[in-house]
């Protein structure tokens, strides 16, 4: 009995691999899920993503957010669909806005900033304190 629930507890101590569930939205009146996105560390408006719309994966294609353009399997490249799923793989991941509510998706560090540079201004000679009498 001892070493039945010595077993239990180590089998149920192992760790399993997680398994993301798929992202669905509904576009257009169809259902589209993201089975996998990986996004391109070089190119951060490039992402790599299979897609299922309405339980129909489609293949690999490489959305380029930044140009609004899709690179399929067979390297053609084409403008973003009307089914929606380019807009949806872009849509994951939002980028950074700025205090302005400005996005461009690039972080910005606030001392890289330019700042307004006052003229230099002559000051009048100073002359030395005459003695008090």
């Amino acid at each position: 009995m001892k070493r039945f629930l010595i077993a239990l507890l180590l089998w149920l101590s192992i760790a399993f691999p997680a398994y993301a569930a798929e992202r669905c939205r509904p576009v257009n009146d169809q259902e589209v899920c993201i089975v996998s996105i990986r996004r391109s560390a070089k190119n951060y408006w490039e992402y790599r993503a299979i897609v299922k719309v309405d339980g129909a994966v489609k293949p690999l294609q490489i959305d380029d957010c930044r140009s609004k353009t899709t690179i399929q399997d067979n390297k053609v490249l084409e403008l973003f669909e009307q089914d929606g799923t380019a807009e949806a793989v872009c849509s994951f991941f939002k980028p950074p806005r700025d205090a302005f509510g400005v996005a461009d998706g690039k972080p910005r560090i606030m001392s890289t900033l330019p700042t307004a540079k006052l003229p230099k201004q002559k000051l009048p000679p100073q002359r030395s304190p005459e003695p008090i009498q």
